[in-house]
């Protein structure tokens, strides 16, 4: 990484070079399970270290890997090594890493600084030793890394095609429900690292190498703390960054604080400090979860962009009202139409019962699809506006809810919701999760494979576009 050394931050440029990997005490009485995890997508091939077992069912054909007694027996190059080994243990598995050549290992194994014992501390820092004899280490007490280029992944059905948010997450717990919930939305990572408690490896060092990164353009992290130490550091890795950051902090509350050092022994840090960082350096800061896959969803969509006139299209007159105080409330404005293209959309305004006026209230001309196209085509046309949220109950989508069968009805609708690309304007479509999820979900992955991102409620997204149009300056 370039300014590597002026940044004292530590070198993980070689991810991109991992080829093979090892297992390091692949468990029977867990079935298995980081083997067949890591099996399901690995482009390599994995070799299974346990010095008491012969063998794995389906697995030492030859064609996946072998197994070994120690990771100093494998012939091969080991360029990966997860590691999954009672805690007494581990220092000496990581000096075999190290002797080996292994470049990086993931220590999942948890009670070492996180217990709150001299003991577990002591182990710690024995650990912090040797990741000086030229190894890079996760965690412990992490899930270590997810690299869906090279079909690395801890769990068996994350996502195989990668993306271009990274996300950094000092949570295990957490960095799985991450990964399933930006599944669901249709959002992939570029990678993904969980590094618990960053003995070795630590935000610091994992942010840097992320906005040096070619195969991320967003980042986004759960952090609990950093050491102290680290703040100069920080500040300078902030400084040199160019791409969009979101973060999800841990430990803000009193309660949160005592929390946040029984899980990773974090030192959390002043609140007053982090949002000072959080506003000089234009990095959003989000409350929840949610927040951070809703941002990620919506930078991978339509990348930063400063939005503050709205089109607001809805079957419902009610709803968009609503979503209308709701743009006001979080700073951002619902316009009427210029005179001419007002003209013009009123005249494809045929049905009692519907508005032509911004907020539109197509109602029961919703069906009309080829009305629908161009009632989006001339309102997206207008320059006073920026984007478009487009409101539709999950039943529509449903053909047994229709009054009669309508010829691609779907793709029709589809097409009328891809006009914001061609006027270059986000269009964030909202169906609300109120029944016929079966349905929704597989609108919602079609319309992810438009790169149009969709959400159960105005507030999952218009929280986020609030920051991102005071921080845009920054990100641009």
């Amino acid at each position: 990484m370039n300014g590597e050394n002026l940044l004292n931050v530590k070198d993980l440029s070689f991810l991109s070079e991992i080829e093979n990997m090892a297992i390091v005490g692949v468990s029977k009485s867990r079935n298995f399970f980081f083997l067949n995890a890591h099996l399901e997508n690995f482009k390599g091939k994995i070799y299974a270290i346990n010095p008491t077992l012969k063998e794995i069912p389906g697995y030492d054909d030859g064609t996946k890997g072998l197994i070994y007694s120690s990771i100093k027996d494998v012939p091969d190059r080991v360029d990966y090594a997860f590691i999954t080994v009672p805690r007494e243990k581990v220092l000496d598995v990581v000096d075999e890493c190290a002797e080996k050549g292994v470049k990086l290992v993931s220590v999942f194994t948890a009670e070492f600084s996180d217990s709150g014992t001299e003991e577990g501390l002591r182990l710690e820092n024995e650990l912090i030793k040797r990741a000086k004899s030229k190894v890079r280490i996760l965690g412990p007490n992490g899930m270590g890394l997810y690299y869906p280029k090279k079909g690395i992944a801890w769990r068996p059905g994350f996502p195989a095609n990668p993306g271009r948010v990274g996300l950094i997450c000092q949570s295990g717990g957490l960095v799985n429900i991450s990964v399933f919930m930006a599944k669901e939305m249709g959002l992939t990572f570029s990678k993904v690292f969980s590094y618990g408690n960053g003995a070795d490896l630590d935000f610091v060092d994992l942010l840097a190498y992320f906005s040096q990164d070619d195969e991320t353009d967003y980042i986004i992290a759960y952090v609990e703390g950093i050491r102290e130490e680290r703040g100069k550091t920080l500040r300078k890795v902030l400084e040199q960054n160019k791409k969009p950051i979101i973060i999800l902090k841990g430990g803000v509350s009193t309660a949160g604080k005592v929390a946040a050092k029984t899980h990773t022994a974090a030192l959390t840090g002043k609140n007053e400090i982090w949002n000072a960082i959080f506003k000089q350096f234009g990095v959003i800061h989000v409350e929840t979860l949610a927040e951070l896959i809703y941002g990620a969803l919506i930078l991978d969509s339509y990348g930063p962009v400063k939005l503050n006139n709205f089109i607001v299209c809805s079957v419902s007159g009610g709803y968009g009202v609503m979503i209308t105080d709701l743009l006001e409330k979080y700073s951002m404005r619902v316009p009427q139409f210029s005179h001419e293209i007002q003209n013009q959309i009123a005249k494809l305004f045929y049905r009692r019962g519907t508005s032509p006026k911004n907020p539109l209230d197509v109602s029961v001309q919703f069906y009309d699809m080829e009305n629908l196209y161009n009632i989006f085509d001339l309102a997206l046309s207008d320059e006073i506006m920026d984007a478009m949220i487009f409101d539709i109950p999950g039943w529509y989508f449903d053909p047994h809810y229709r009054l009669r069968k309508y010829d691609d009805w779907e793709g029709n609708l589809f097409k009328a919701l891809s006009l914001g690309q061609k006027f270059n304007k986000p269009i964030f479509v909202v169906i609300q999760r109120t029944d016929f999820l079966e349905t929704r979900y597989n609108t919602v992955k079609k319309l992810r494979e438009l790169k149009i991102p969709v959400f159960g409620q105005p507030k999952e997204f218009l929280p986020f576009l609030q920051e991102m149009n005071k921080n845009f300056e920054k990100w641009k």
